[in-house]
């Protein structure tokens, strides 16, 4: 649930944004099979909290239905943005911080680049107040939590030591890495005197996952993720973004503090939309210190005393916030490594770039590998440990699994057997590139039909037919004699995919819809345009635009 900590349960008030008010008792989502052992801390996950409010119930936020009109706003922003592209046919470049990745690797200043410098540089004054009040992945999380609300489901947030780091190696990897291949000779990086203004775009979804995508990330990022992992779930283990800012968070002096009114109520963190531990911070520090507070404002509008309130501090940034301390991690050190590790792995070699009618994209394949590395573990806890609980839904009790545990357990198979073998085929994919990548130019037969039948079998055992191995599948074929079969696979791959990745796969293809009839000459064209803008004065593709541009009469 949205703003709760471990333990606390309650009920929605107004709208998706609004804030829980809870009771001091709620049903389990499932009522377990048999008695349940509360003694074992690493029963639960997440563990139980032992946060209760007192001094009696706890009032709405008056900042909820504010914090919706404000990110309702955001997307009509966005919407009016996509309509100018619309209407002109180029629009600014998407407002979006991800875009500094072309900033970095391609020298283009856009938008993204500006903006992002912008909220970090707000951030080191007021703290993470846009996360919190004008992100839409925040919207679509907190949308998604009160959806589960309503559905009786008030998660419990995920603790871990080495999980909290995901978003710093996520940005590293988006950001740093880049620098890094430049180096060490891999990848040219334009010097920074070198850069170019890129403000204007006629692509504006150039960089964004297409629709089953989108999707896909509405229900891992938004409801999957906070339903399992907690409130702001991707915003704790998965947004690179977030990483910058609440590094710079940690040195701005604009801070949430407490008067000398304050009784200890609890109020303020029963209703925390950051999983925040305020009333333990505030008598520690006299301030929030935690990185990951978004000053939504719930704490400082519900706090009865009125002893909560925005203002000016000395940073403390190398405190230790009261959520990170060891007593409240949710695993011991062996599992925080294993969960590091899968989390890696099926990420970076499993997930990302897997074709599921559409490519994967990094950040939900973060998602996907946060989600992964603590379904692992869990299946393993299911297998070693005498009781599990699952945020509210108890798996195991006294060594038995409950029916629950069961139908979960069938389940967690199911996903870890789908991330196995969508690595398997990613890295059957990349051998299969690798050898085309060094097969000579005078290939027999025998070499050809070796990985023919190579690219065969990994387009017969995929779940969803991947358009690169259809590409290497189709370019054999060309190169064997094959060419109608050839060019129909290829032509399967480009409509699949929109594009082709390899220059003479373009260029066969183009030869194969020039010789089916006028009605393909366009594609023809496209393809052999897209090889010549990478490589301008290759001579085989310029006399092929010729070729179809005289076919076409123009």
């Amino acid at each position: 649930m949205r703003g709760t900590t471990a333990g606390s349960r309650g009920h929605w008030a107004h709208g998706p944004f609004a804030t829980a008010t809870y009771a001091a008792t709620s049903p389990m989502t499932v009522a377990p099979d048999k008695p349940f052992n509360p003694q074992d801390p690493l029963a639960f996950l997440p563990r139980q909290d032992r946060h209760k409010p007192k001094c009696g119930p706890v009032r709405k936020s008056k900042m909820g239905k504010w914090r919706m009109s404000v990110l309702i706003g955001v997307h009509v922003l966005i919407a009016l943005h996509i309509l100018h592209w619309k209407l002109t046919g180029s629009t600014l470049t998407p407002v979006e911080p991800s875009e500094a990745m072309q900033t970095v690797e391609l020298g283009r200043i856009n938008a993204g680049f500006l903006f992002f410098l912008a909220l970090i540089a707000g951030t080191l004054v007021f703290g993470r107040f846009f996360c919190g009040w004008a992100c839409h992945v925040v919207a679509l999380q907190d949308l998604c939590a009160w959806f589960l609300a309503k559905l009786s489901l008030h998660p419990r947030p995920l603790r871990s030591r080495l999980l909290v780091l995901g978003p710093w190696v996520v940005a590293g990897h988006m950001f740093a890495w880049p620098l890094v291949q430049h180096l060490i000779g891999e990848k040219p990086i334009p010097k920074v005197s070198d850069w170019t203004w890129h403000l204007k775009t006629d692509q504006i979804w150039q960089t964004f996952p297409g629709p089953i995508m989108a999707i896909a990330t509405f229900v891992v990022v938004g409801f999957l993720i906070v339903w399992w992992l907690g409130a702001k779930g991707f915003c704790t283990h998965g947004c690179p973004y977030g990483a910058f800012f609440a590094t710079v968070d940690r040195f701005a002096p604009v801070r949430i503090k407490v008067t000398d009114a304050c009784d200890g109520c609890g109020h303020c963190t029963s209703v925390c939309t950051s999983n925040v531990r305020v009333h333990e911070e505030v008598a520690k520090h006299g301030q929030i210190v935690d990185p990951g507070c978004m000053k939504c404002l719930d704490c400082v509008s519900v706090c009865p005393k009125e002893a909560l309130y925005v203002g000016l501090a000395a940073p403390k940034p190398f405190a230790i916030s009261q959520q990170r301390i060891q007593a409240r991690a949710d695993f011991t050190w062996w599992e925080e490594v294993l969960l590091a590790v899968v989390a890696v792995v099926a990420t970076q070699w499993g997930w990302r770039g897997a074709w599921f009618c559409e490519s994967i994209p990094f950040l939900l394949a973060v998602g996907l590998g946060v989600v992964t590395a603590v379904f692992a573990l869990l299946a393993l806890r299911l297998v070693l440990q005498t009781n599990v609980k699952f945020q509210h839904t108890v798996l195991k009790a006294d060594g038995r699994w409950t029916r629950s545990g069961g139908l979960g357990m069938a389940g967690l198979c199911v996903w870890l057997l789908l991330t196995l073998h969508t690595g398997i085929s990613q890295w059957r994919r990349e051998s299969l590139h690798e050898m085309m990548d060094t097969l000579p130019v005078q290939a027999t037969p025998a070499q050809l039909e070796d990985l023919l039948a190579r690219a065969e079998s990994i387009h017969a055992s995929e779940v969803f037919d991947d358009p690169f191995v259809g590409e290497m599948l189709g370019l054999l074929l060309w190169r064997l004699g094959r060419q109608a079969e050839g060019g129909a696979e290829l032509m399967r791959s480009y409509e699949a995919n929109g594009e082709l990745d390899l220059v003479y796969s373009n260029l066969n293809l183009a030869i194969y819809c020039a010789s089916t009839g006028d009605k393909r000459l366009d594609v023809a064209e496209k393809v052999v345009r897209k090889v010549l803008s990478v490589h301008p004065q290759h001579a085989m593709a310029q006399r092929m635009l010729e070729d179809i541009l005289r076919m076409q009469g123009k």
